[in-house]
């Protein structure tokens, strides 16, 4: 399998899993600050620093409101991580691959593609707005059963899958890095009134609520979701389980050692944690090391399958 095709692939389930996830996020989040008082430690800019983009943010908008916050998220092609952003790149890299994806997606693709340039004049509207990102899930879901019904298990499928594993991964830990917020002992007495629906949406934010009620059997209680986020091994939107999954797949592929390694690393690093014990702070510095570490491991993946003659030359899409 021809390199640069291999990169396409990769990146194109990444940018289709962030687009999602991020689509997801900013439904839930508009759905909590709607049960939640107005004056708490959860607002708005709570989403700019869950992408850790307060500095590009500052660059090109004055005020910090809703307004300005969903044109960053959604619609501005300067922020490399705004849903327009995803969605092209999604649409490019199908159309640069469709020698080795099912006839479906290009048509996904471009419906998807219409569908954002349709609704951005409308997006300041809220009630539009959820019903496109709405829109947006329901869009990415159908791309990615096409994927999962009608692709052969070969080599490209093998890319898809760790790319959105690594996606999935790096998502949910910006998720769950609201926990050093959520769970520190500074916290304000309102916060903690409110915790279960906190808590609630965290778990819908990452598609979760169900399968954590059938799993845990427990009500909503913030440190078993974030024992079942980040190391349940049996649903496939923890970051445990993530990270198993691309070590799995890397052994189908040629020289998997040192990225499979590196994957299985993180992993034992991450089980070593008792969630029950440890402060707040100390989340955060986890989701931190974890971001860094997922970074690597994208990089160890570059040198070894995406560039193997240029050894330390980094893919520069994301």
């Amino acid at each position: 399998m021809l390199s640069r095709v291999a990169e396409r692939v990769y990146w194109m389930a990444r940018y289709l899993e962030r687009a999602e996830k991020t689509a997801r996020l900013i439904n839930v989040h508009t759905a909590l600050l709607m049960d939640l008082p107005g004056r708490m430690e959860i607002n708005w800019y709570t989403l700019i620093r869950l992408f850790n983009a307060d500095s590009l943010f500052r660059e090109h908008y004055q005020r910090g409101d809703e307004t300005s916050i969903m044109l960053f998220l959604i619609a501005d092609r300067n922020n490399p991580a705004s849903l327009a952003s995803s969605l092209a790149n999604v649409r490019e890299n199908v159309r640069t691959s469709l020698d080795v994806l099912p006839e479906e997606i290009w048509e996904q693709a471009n419906q998807i593609h219409l569908l954002m340039t349709d609704s951005l004049p409308r997006i300041a509207d809220r009630y539009n707005r959820q019903i496109f990102l709405r829109e947006v899930m329901k869009h990415c879901q159908c791309i990615r059963g096409a994927l999962d019904s009608h692709m052969s298990r070969d080599h490209s499928f093998d890319f898809m899958q760790i790319g959105k594993h690594l996606e999935r991964a790096d998502m949910s830990s910006r998720i769950l890095e609201m926990t050093s917020l959520l769970l520190s002992e500074g916290r304000s007495d309102t916060l903690r009134k409110y915790d279960g629906i906190v808590w609630t949406n965290l778990l819908q934010a990452l598609s979760a609520r169900q399968m954590y009620l059938q799993h845990i059997h427990s009500r909503v209680e913030g440190q078993r979701v974030m024992r079942f986020l980040l190391n349940d091994d049996v649903f496939p939107g923890s970051i445990g389980y993530c990270l198993s999954a691309m070590g799995r797949r890397m052994r189908y592929l040629p020289d998997p050692e040192l990225a499979a390694t590196m994957a299985q690393r993180i992993f034992e690093h991450l089980q070593a944690h008792d969630l029950s014990t440890i402060p707040a702070e100390q989340v955060h510095t986890l989701m931190d090391y974890l971001q860094v570490e997922l970074g690597v491991l994208h990089g160890e993946i570059a040198k070894t399958w995406f560039y193997p003659d240029h050894v330390g030359q980094q893919q520069s899409q994301g």
